[in-house]
């Protein structure tokens, strides 16, 4: 497969993605999104905070033991 081909096929593709999960899943969140996000992040020892942390980069107090003995 060619260069040009290759790049119309990823762009059909994101543009199915984004048809078929666009309303539910690339969206902004509403207030109960926000409220519900806020709640999670803050029992895991973040409050305030509405995206998230993976650790890979850095090791804190409140990533999770277990991630960073696996790298």
């Amino acid at each position: 497969m060619g260069e040009s081909q290759a790049i119309m096929c990823v762009k059909r593709f994101a543009v199915g993605i984004v048809q078929v999960f666009g309303e539910e899943y690339l969206r902004s969140p509403n207030a109960e999104d926000a409220a519900r996000l806020l709640a999670m992040n803050k029992a895991r020892g973040f409050p305030g905070m509405l995206g998230s942390i993976d650790c890979m980069h850095w090791s804190w107090k409140n990533c999770p033991k277990a991630w960073h003995e696996q790298f």
